[in-house]
């Protein structure tokens, strides 16, 4: 004879009540303040890169007109 097989444990959400719930309009506001903040840093590091290609073009354009090569 075989034992039967245990029931999957099942919890309820009142097993859990004294953890906080976070109110649902906090838990929007926060994803969209870290989405904006990951926005930003994002823009901030393309800005980055553009004014380094910049100066990078810059450069070179000085360099094809002048013998003054930079090091």
């Amino acid at each position: 004879m075989t034992s039967p097989e245990p029931e999957p444990v099942r919890y309820e959400a009142e097993a859990f009540e004294d953890e906080p719930r976070e109110n649902p309009i906090v838990g929007w506001a926060r994803a969209i303040v870290q989405g904006i903040g990951d926005t930003a840093k994002d823009m901030l590091e393309a800005g980055r890169e553009g004014a380094r290609e910049a100066m990078d073009e810059g450069w070179d354009r000085f360099d094809r007109r002048t013998k003054h090569r930079r090091d």
